[in-house]
């Protein structure tokens, strides 16, 4: 079957003319059994469409899309196309960093799995940084909607074409051109004079401006033949926010303690040395809140500035072969804080994508594509202070920038200890795809290479980091309980990592009965391990026994030599109407050990000297960190940072789901899906060795005697990368949605869902005892256990060619409008209370504290019953005090607390937003959009989970005094931003 031009026009939906060739491969593939059932496709845009531009023979059928009409008419707070995953199931995002610009931290976590363990795709081109995140430029955004037609989202499973990764792929498809000139310019201006107050503002909201500008254009380079795309999008963004610090108040600097009142409770002398520090600390200008600490609001500017452009040519090489090649480019910098606003860092990135790929039909069953690719992100961080620090008073002579002190109930006082640090990635990736069609299959085999070229450079606690028992403590210089970090001078983190990753696969769908199909596939993947061209790689056989770090690769195998990776699925259409359509699917889903999950023990001995004294006494050394770390006559201990040598697995997700769907009159689908996952094998980072070996008392608690330890005398603390955490995530996906008549379109997702783990990252520290993995299994740090998203379009019926108000003057202005939003419901993560306290002779210290018997473990609601400076009867749930700290206590010297890991539920966010779009006809090709965006329309407050001191219960002191209060917001106050878009 063969289609006329307008044909294909109107099933495109209006995109540009595709060069023949690539029209037929559409039709060999798509009009496939592929096309039986597209979960969640619920955009305007044709698979057709999305075919045309990936570079890829096919797609599975479990991917959900993300088509032109959300990217283009959807509100953006800060136009990251890639915050609009979010509105599928089972898609969650990190919200904690939008306060500053309204924007997410990048994380996405898609059922279950962590956010470095899924694959985003340019065209089919992997476009992940060296931290395998969303590649977010410096600005903290993913510029270039108006040049993307489509986003692909894959998460419950997807064919064994796809690897790399364990969680979800997200694979954006760029525009081409066509042969007629089209194009838009657009500006987006925003300003803190039409902004409501957030919280934690003063009465005038903080100055706010961001412009954001560009154009697209498309059209013929040679009609018929050769076609290009391009698109420029430029941000300028000028933000002031408000931040919330916590410093030794004005008597505190006198070394007189006073409560909240200001009413004396004791005296202690101030060390000399220290004096020069304290002076650092800004008075705060807030509430006094006890045991010497207040609360201090300050603006805090930080401004951003991106260009983005990418470049599509799409060309004809002759009837049965064409060919498209694109490059992106991205440029930014910009200022993030870094807990106290007095510093920060510095970002700079650069990100640059090229692809090519190019086609070739053999024949009606036949197709091919091969594809060529080059990427290179880098990010350059430094240090910002608002402090002229002169070089004496930096803990170790000749360091870059002035350490940092960490005292509990205080903000952490400096700058980035990892600062400054540089991170180049390039990488030259090679794939071929072979789509066979015969009889009632549907066959692809395909490989694709990836060779990876890291180089990166860190300062990694160059310049020391001193962390005290307390407030107490530190005026008098460290009198015990005091731990430091800092690294010998000469040391050199300096890395030139190799690699190569390969992939090879089946796929077969099989039209096994007429309402029946199955998908068949498997895929083999191996990595090469990782070699630093300058040989500085180390291993650690033996934690406990051996005495010195040897120089070899990371791991003693291979681990992922037979990484065999089965991919299974069902289809079955119930009746011949094919109202009801059941779908089954099991795979199995690895990670690789690229550089990210090795990128926290590039610092470590023998190449570099970090070294650890922990519960000293510092008061006669400080603060000169050097001299402090010695243990005696220029003796070191330091800090060993080794995978689990013997034992290494890839990282292993088995991941399964069933779902349900059903048509129903009026046009409304309705799906219900069950999705399951079991990680193994998952990375953790954990401490061997600053504890002696524990004793197992008769009701089985452990016993860490004092005045022993560490395990191996020969290092200060050993931090181990194992393959050996466990995740378990279970969900009910409910989606429905509906074109309807009046243009109205809705969608909406609502996810029930409980994700378990022993740790939810790669480098965190695992746990108050990490020999024992399972003490620290819990809740996952992501998730949330109830989440609703809801988008929807809706053309007001006023107007010509509406339903009323159809002629007059007032037709002309309150005509034509449409409006569009996205709601949406979550509540909260969860978090953990901790405890503070060093006792001298113990070498272990608990981080969580005990509950005591017949409390909820989760006291977030009704009222406290009390304790210390805690009035009974005090409402919980609030920004002063989130929850109750009088239902906990402090562990004894040596013991572990018994409150689990992330027991308490941090405050849910709820989140509408609103787009209000008009377009004028300036004549027959050009109409000209104007466009109001109102973000968190409700101007409905999120407060963030209590974060610093608000987490800390016990301090060396007692109880905090102002622990469970709130200090920050989540999310933005209402924002609002207007447009204007010409198109042609």
């Amino acid at each position: 079957m063969l289609w006329s031009q307008r044909e294909r026009e109107e099933s495109f939906g209006g995109c540009p003319r595709v060069p023949p060739p690539l029209q037929l491969a559409l039709l060999l593939v798509i009009l496939g059994p592929n096309s039986l059932l597209a979960q969640g496709n619920t955009s305007s845009t044709s698979p057709q469409t999305a075919a045309q531009t990936t570079g890829r023979p096919s797609e599975s059928p479990a991917a959900s899309a993300i088509g032109e009409n959300q990217l283009v008419g959807l509100p953006l707070n800060g136009r990251s196309y890639s915050q609009l995953a979010t509105l599928q199931a089972g898609v969650s995002g990190d919200t904690s960093g939008s306060g500053s610009r309204g924007i997410s931290t990048g994380g996405l976590n898609i059922v279950g799995g962590r956010s470095t363990s899924n694959s985003f795709l340019l065209d089919g081109t992997s476009i992940m940084n060296t931290d395998n995140q969303v590649p977010r430029s410096a600005a903290g955004v993913q510029l270039g909607s108006d040049a993307v037609m489509q986003v692909q989202v894959f998460s419950a499973s997807y064919g064994a074409d796809h690897g790399l990764a364990s969680g979800g792929v997200l694979n954006s498809i760029t525009r081409s051109g066509g042969n007629e000139f089209h194009g838009s310019l657009f500006e987006f201006f925003r300003n803190s004079k039409l902004d409501a107050r957030a919280f934690f503002d003063p009465p005038e909201p903080p100055p706010f401006k961001r412009n954001q500008f560009g154009f697209l254009l498309t059209g013929p380079l040679k009609r018929d033949r050769t076609f290009f795309m391009g698109s420029f999008e430029a941000m300028r963004d000028r933000q002031t926010d408000t931040d919330t610090s916590y410093f030794p108040d004005k008597e505190s600097r006198l070394g007189i303690i006073t409560d909240s009142n200001g009413i004396t409770i004791r005296t202690v002398p101030v060390n000399q040395a220290v004096k020069p520090y304290l002076d650092l600390f800004p008075i705060p200008n807030s509430v006094r809140l006890g045991g010497g600490i207040g609360e201090n609001f300050a603006p805090q500017f930080v401004p951003t500035d991106e260009n983005f452009f990418a470049v599509r040519v799409d060309h004809q090489l002759a009837d049965r072969h064409g060919l498209f090649v694109r490059y992106t480019f991205d440029d930014a910098t910009s200022r993030s804080p870094s807990g106290v606003y007095l510093f920060g860092t510095v970002n700079n990135s650069r990100q640059q994508y090229l692809t090519l790929v190019t086609s070739h039909i053999f024949s009606l069953s036949v197709v091919d594509s091969f594809r060529l690719s080059y990427t290179r992100p880098v990010d350059v961080a430094e240090t910002y202070s608002l402090l002229a620090i002169p070089p004496s008073l930096y803990f170790v002579p000749g360091a870059p920038q002035f350490g940092n002190i960490s005292v509990p109930g205080l903000t952490g006082f400096g700058p980035p200890q990892s600062n400054p640090s540089a991170d180049f990635m390039n990488t030259f990736q090679f794939a071929n795809d072979l789509v066979v069609s015969k009889s009632a299959h549907s066959m692809k085999f395909g490989f694709d290479i990836h060779r990876y070229r890291w180089d990166t450079v860190g300062s990694f606690q160059k310049s020391g980091s001193w962390s005290f028992n307390s407030l107490e403590s530190f005026l008098q210089g460290g009198t015990g309980g005091t731990n430091l970090t800092v690294v010998l001078p000469g040391s050199d983190n300096r890395k030139a990592f190799r690699q190569t990753v390969a992939g090879f696969y089946f796929q077969d769908d099989y039209q096994a009965a007429p309402r029946l199909q199955l998908n068949l596939g498997v895929r083999y993947e191996f990595a090469t391990v990782l070699k630093d061209k300058y040989g500085r790689t180390h291993f650690l056989p033996d934690p406990v026994r051996d005495s010195a770090m040897q120089v070899g690769p990371y791991f003693k195998d291979n681990p992922s030599l037979l990484n065999f990776s089965p991919r299974l699925g069902a289809t079955w259409s119930l009746g011949s109407g094919g109202n009801t359509v059941l779908n089954a699917g099991f795979g199995i889903y690895y990670d690789q050990y690229l550089l990210y999950t090795v990128q926290q023990i590039r610092s470590s001995a023998p190449f570099y000297g970090i070294t650890v004294r922990t519960n000293f006494d510092s008061s006669r050394t400080f603060p000169d960190a050097l001299a402090s770390a010695s243990t005696g006559a220029g003796n070191y201990r330091f800090t060993a940072r080794p995978t689990d040598y013997n034992h290494m697995r890839n990282p292993m997700v088995l991941r399964y789901n069933f779902a349900v769907q059903q048509q129903i009159p009026g046009g409304m689908r309705l799906q219900a899906t069950y999705v399951g996952a079991r990680g193994n094998h998952l990375l953790r980072t954990y401490d061997t060795n600053l504890f002696p070996n524990p004793v197992t008392r008769e009701d089985g608690s452990l016993f860490f005697p004092p005045n022993a330890g560490p395990i191996n005398p020969a290092f200060a603390d050993i931090l181990l990368l194992s393959s050996d955490a466990q995740s378990f995530y279970n969900s009910l996906q409910l989606s429905a949605s509906k074109s309807l008549g009046g243009g109205l379109s809705l969608q909406g997702n609502y996810t029930l869902s409980k994700s378990v783990d022993d740790s939810s990252n790669t480098a965190g520290s695992s746990g108050q005892y990490g020999a024992m993995r399972t003490l620290n299994r819990g809740v996952s740090d992501f998730n949330s256990r109830h989440r609703l998203s809801l988008n929807y379009f809706y053309n007001l019926p006023l107007g010509g060619g509406r339903r009323w108000l159809r002629s007059g003057p007032l037709a002309a202005v309150l005509g034509g409008w449409r409006v569009g939003g996205i709601v949406s419901f979550r509540t909260g993560t969860f978090l953990t209370p901790q405890v503070s306290i060093r006792s001298p002779g113990y070498l272990f210290s608990a981080d969580r504290p005990n509950l005591l018997p017949g409390r909820s473990n989760n006291p977030v609601s009704g009222q406290s019953e009390g304790c210390g400076t805690v009035p009974a009867g005090q409402k919980l749930g609030t920004r002063e005090l989130y929850f109750d700290p009088c239902v906990f206590g402090v562990p004894l010297p040596g013991t572990m607390g018994n409150l689990g890991r992330n027991t308490i539920v941090a405050p849910g966010q709820f989140t509408m937003d609103l787009s209000l779009q008009k377009e004028f006809s300036l004549d027959s090709s050009r109409r000209l959009q104007f466009r109001a965006e109102l973000f968190n329309l409700s101007n409905h407050t999120n407060f963030n989970r209590p974060l610093g001191g608000g987490a800390v219960v016990f301090t060396p002191g007692g109880r905090n005094s102002f622990t469970g209060r709130i200090g920050s917001v989540a999310t933005i106050p209402r924002q609002v931003q207007f447009a204007l878009r010409l198109s042609f």
